[in-house]
């Protein structure tokens, strides 16, 4: 317990500058009752909401300084030495950071795309509780009145999720607090706090529309809060949530009730979608060849659609210098062909990811791990036959991927001789592979056109996560091949529906066998499905298992190819040896402290009853 007068302090330290918005000049008759009667006032006040949500493919969101997300996990690699990822976070230096990304709570910037997660989700909840607060009395119409509390409903649970999944479970926030306010306040176990944050999105859901007319497409609509409802409680039902909020000693199972309800909610979202909101749907579903292959690529690049057809609840980026934010994040300096920093902040993914990609044996037709026996994988041929999602992902050494200057193929070239070869991190590539998920092959870094073609989003939650949350919360609940409740799928079936989406054959049946088994197939398919979308670190983290991920020195690693014929100038007649080493300059300082991130040094070093994170 702790004295609500202190806590708030610090807490409207992260949230009051958003009341600037409510400046008021009595002496002109304008009160605050004016501006919460008036829709157009009250709406541009709630929209605030959208500059304080985490847009992770910007260049420097959180001030990253050009490193991806991916390359806090075990997806990648990054090249730039001197952002927080590489310096702080890999690091594990976390403590009494202010101005880190994601572990830092400074207010600098709230508000702007550097803003940190933390702070900014404060000030959201604070934006949303005043709507919530004034909006009931208001002389607007309930029709508007209905809007703008379902979206504040909304935002208030989804930035109070950011809040927890990070520092565990919180106080409730369902007032704006004021240092006046007089009551005590404890920290609340996950399974509470979500709880809470369940309730807020039940209001949302009953209070938004299916859709918003096209000029206010973008904002959180009923499915999209339903998608976090499933999210949110997915995570309350891992092994992570099950600990005590002062010690993360606890390696448990997932918790069965938790379970069962993720497994409801996600059903809940895939009825909606398939009976009322089907343009949400699978994309490529039923689709075969050219057609499917399409399909699938273009839930990440569109045209001319908005958003993806999968998008429930994403950012929409087209006008935020999509094309530069996508150089930086992926292009070394010889693909990006630009002036100044473009693709200076390179991140390449790593073999680990690569390695979980299965092959399709051609002998059989069904898919396999690459160590399984009757795979067929050849280290020195290893990119043959593999999931398709890997060719529309991830560029391999020697491949090429759209076209130069000169009209000719563009390969990748990390070999020494090669044109990518280089120990300036301007231009090398230390895991030898590029992504291209993001990336059509039409976009030559030295012509814009080539981006403009397409739209572009940032996916928060997609339909096949869904997919994949409804899997992993069925099988835990009731294993991998049964559905007591008449759902219309089990956790296999739902894993399967991805895959053939895409062409790939079903999970084979000796991992189907049982819960366990089966938990690792799940967890390889959410690693490839959603491949750098900002879900990996997530994972690892509430499953327990990033101790044993990142357990070598050096966990992540690489694909090093030697040149055999140095003579020959044709890529695409090059023979290559190929061999898996670590990457050296990639380390992962994780212990059983990181699994919660510390919580802001002002809060711990004022409030003595507000406890500090285990281990911290």
């Amino acid at each position: 317990m702790k004295n609500l007068r202190v806590f708030v302090c610090l807490w409207l330290m992260f949230s009051v500058s958003c009341e600037n918005f409510l400046d008021l000049a009595p002496e002109l008759g304008i009160t605050e009752r004016v501006v919460f009667d008036d829709y157009e006032s009250v709406r541009g006040y709630l929209d605030r909401c959208f500059d304080l949500v985490v847009d992770y493919t910007h260049w420097n969101y959180q001030d990253s300084q050009r490193a991806h997300p991916a390359t806090l996990s075990d997806e990648a690699a990054h090249t730039y030495d001197i952002g927080w990822i590489k310096t702080v976070i890999n690091p594990g230096d976390w403590l009494r950071q202010p101005n880190a990304m994601e572990v830092g709570y400074s207010t600098e910037y709230v508000g702007h795309f550097r803003g940190k997660v933390i702070p900014s989700a404060f000030r959201g909840i604070r934006i949303s509780n005043t709507i919530l607060e004034r909006v009931p009395d208001s002389n607007i119409s309930q029709a508007e009145k209905d809007k703008l509390m379902g979206q504040a409903y909304f935002f208030r649970s989804w930035f109070y999720f950011e809040v927890i999944r990070r520092w565990g479970g919180m106080p409730l926030m369902k007032k704006t607090f004021t240092p006046d306010s007089e009551q005590d306040l404890e920290r609340l176990h996950y399974h509470e706090s979500t709880e809470w944050l369940i309730e807020g999105l039940d209001h949302a859901i009953g209070l938004l529309p299916d859709v918003w007319p096209a000029s206010k497409k973008g904002r959180p609509t009923k499915v999209a809060a339903m998608a976090v409802k499933s999210m949110a409680t997915l995570y309350a039902a891992s092994p992570l949530m099950r600990n005590d909020i002062y010690s993360t000693n606890q390696y448990t199972d997932y918790d069965q009730e938790w379970s069962e309800r993720a497994a409801r909610y996600a059903h809940d979202v895939i009825h909606y979608i398939e009976t009322e909101h089907t343009a949400r749907r699978l994309e490529g579903e039923g689709a075969s060849g050219a057609e499917r292959d399409s399909l699938y690529r273009h839930i990440f690049y569109h045209r001319p659609n908005y958003v993806s057809n999968e998008g429930l609840w994403y950012i929409n980026n087209t006008d935020r210098d999509h094309d530069h934010h996508l150089a930086i994040h992926y292009q070394n300096s010889r693909w990006s062909s630009r002036p100044g920093n473009w693709g200076w902040g390179l991140t390449t993914p790593s073999q680990n990811l690569v390695d979980m990609y299965e092959i399709i044996n051609p002998a059989d037709g069904k898919a396999y791990p690459i160590d399984h026996p009757s795979s067929g994988y050849d280290p020195q041929n290893p990119y043959a036959h593999r999931d398709p999602r890997f060719y529309n992902n991830i560029l391999p050494p020697g491949h090429a991927y759209g076209i130069d200057a000169a009209g000719d193929p563009c390969y990748l070239e990390p070999w020494e001789g090669g044109a990518d070869y280089a120990t300036d991190w301007t231009r090398s590539v230390p895991t030898g592979y590029f992504c291209i998920k993001f990336i059509p092959p039409e976009a030559k870094g030295w012509n814009k056109a080539g981006y403009n073609m397409y739209n572009f989003s940032c996916n928060l939650i997609r339909t096949t996560q869904i997919y994949l949350d409804y899997a992993e919360a069925m099988n835990e609940a009731y294993g991998p091949n049964n559905d007591p409740l008449g759902y219309g799928m089990t956790a296999a079936e739902a894993i399967n529906r991805i895959r053939s989406r895409v062409g790939m054959p079903p999970v084979l049946s000796q991992y189907t066998a049982d819960k366990v088994s089966f938990r690792h197939q799940i967890r390889n398919e959410r690693a490839v499905e959603l491949m750098f979308e900002f879900h990996r670190w997530f994972d690892l983290r509430r499953w327990m298992i990033a101790e044993d991920v990142f357990s070598d020195p050096y966990p992540i690693r690489g694909m090093q190819v030697r040149d055999l014929t140095p003579e020959q100038s044709d890529v695409s007649q090059k023979e290559f040896f190929y061999e898996v080493v670590p990457v050296q300059t990639e380390i992962r300082v994780f212990h059983r402290r990181h699994y919660w991130y510390p919580v802001a040094a002002d809060h711990t070093d004022q409030l003595g009853a507000f406890r500090q994170n285990p281990g911290w």
